[in-house]
């Protein structure tokens, strides 16, 4: 109410009563028109905004622009795009009912602004994170709002986010059919698609196709956005279009692929200095070492490089891809037992979503059985056979799915 607003701002400049009230009101008016006891004239209202250093019309808002912005940047601090994927996560439930407290006050007064679409949105994915079903009511509330700002980089963004909420429940068929229905609306409804949300929009359609195995079209949206890219001269999502080209070219052995868009990957990484695309190539090669051309010797030196082994423990410690790449090459080298120590350490992050993060981490179960069969204890070996081919069934065919078949079906 104006009361609530005027004490708010009142307190944001830490002015005091007889400091706003000045020489036109007495401390006692001004008392009054704070606790809604009082009614201000226009001539008041102008004195007071005058003196707050705001509009006429925000004190009218229902909630003022500038306490918008105060509660938005607020909530763009607590949020992160990647809640979605971490939902189940402690750390992000909390921060999602901490956005829900902060925002749920406002949504029933939120004007027709950016700054309110916004803040649904964000409200929105709060929600879907902490399984409350009207989430889909305020997504769609923003969506409407950003198609008549015609904002279409935020409406895209809904759009990625809806076809997500069903990717990462691994709905893929569903997630595709969804993004394919956002993607028409946007293209319908929207003058232009600013070249950033274009990659965007065939980066994302790119990765919903290859959860599918449907690897042709996943080359085309892959080519297209690269071409678009390079047209406009834009490196938005570049590292992640080649990151995407060159997993999907190794699980399906397209070699020429593979090499073409680790080069570019790499290359990409020395243009902007980042030495996190060196161990990135260094990893994916070593996979296609170990699986494609069975050199584990060569590829040994490429994944110590980022494991640290302690002398006194005879333990080694890294990145979680790394860890299990040491392990398969412990296994190719004959290591069981060294293998089995590493392996049986690995854990599956719960918001791994897209089916080859998951076919690759599926392979720690695979390559256990494989370490017990040679260790002549069956009994494990076939345990941790079924596990990984229960979980590879539902995959699309990769190298990694074929083995993890063939070695179940070979324990039978």
């Amino acid at each position: 109410m104006l009361g609530e607003r005027i004490r708010s701002l009142r307190k944001q400049r830490k002015m005091t009563l007889e400091a706003l009230a000045g020489e036109k009101l007495t401390k006692g008016m001004l008392s009054q028109i704070e606790n809604n006891k009082a009614k201000p004239s226009m001539e008041s209202l102008e004195y007071i905004a005058e003196r707050l250093g705001v509009e006429v019309t925000e004190l009218l808002e229902k909630v003022s622009s500038s306490e918008m912005r105060k509660v938005l940047e607020e909530a763009e601090h607590l949020h992160e795009d990647f809640l979605l994927y971490r939902r189940k996560l402690d750390d992000t439930i909390q921060k999602c009912k901490k956005l829900v407290k902060l925002i749920e006050p406002y949504i029933s007064n939120l004007n027709e602004s950016y700054e309110s679409a916004r803040l649904m949105e964000i409200y929105s994915k709060a929600l879907f994170c902490l399984d409350q079903e009207e989430w889909k009511i305020y997504c769609d509330k923003a969506a409407s709002l950003y198609d008549s700002l015609n904002l279409t980089a935020n409406r895209s963004e809904i759009g990625i986010f809806k076809c997500m909420t069903l990717f990462v429940e691994r709905r893929y068929e569903e997630a595709l059919q969804a993004y394919l229905i956002e993607i028409k609306h946007i293209e319908t409804n929207h003058i232009k698609i600013d070249p950033m949300t274009q990659v965007s929009i065939d980066y994302n359609i790119a990765a919903v196709y290859s959860a599918l195995g449907d690897i042709k079209t996943t080359s085309e949206a892959v080519e297209r956005a690269l071409e678009y890219s390079r047209k406009e001269k834009l490196y938005y999502k570049t590292s992640d279009i080649y990151q995407l080209a060159a997993v999907v070219a190794l699980s399906v052995e397209d070699e020429e692929k593979f090499h073409y868009y680790l080069k570019k990957l790499q290359q990409y990484g020395e243009f902007v200095e980042d030495p996190l695309f060196a161990e990135l190539c260094d990893i994916l090669r070593a996979e296609y070492l170990l699986h494609v051309k069975g050199e584990y010797e060569e590829a040994m030196p490429l994944i110590d490089r980022y494991l640290t082994f302690d002398e006194n423990t005879q333990i080694y410690s890294g990145d979680n891809w790394n860890m299990l790449l040491k392990g398969k090459a412990l296994y190719f080298t004959k290591e069981y037992e060294a293998a089995l120590a590493i392996l049986q350490t690995i854990y599956i992050p719960e918001y791994i979503s897209h089916p080859i993060d998951l076919a690759l981490n599926y392979m720690k179960d695979t390559f256990i059985a494989l370490c017990f069969k040679e260790l002549h204890n069956e009994k494990k070996a076939r345990y941790y056979a079924k596990i990984a081919y229960d979980n590879f069934l539902p995959l699309p065919h990769s190298i990694f799915r074929k083995l993890s078949i063939e070695t179940y079906e070979s324990m039978l």
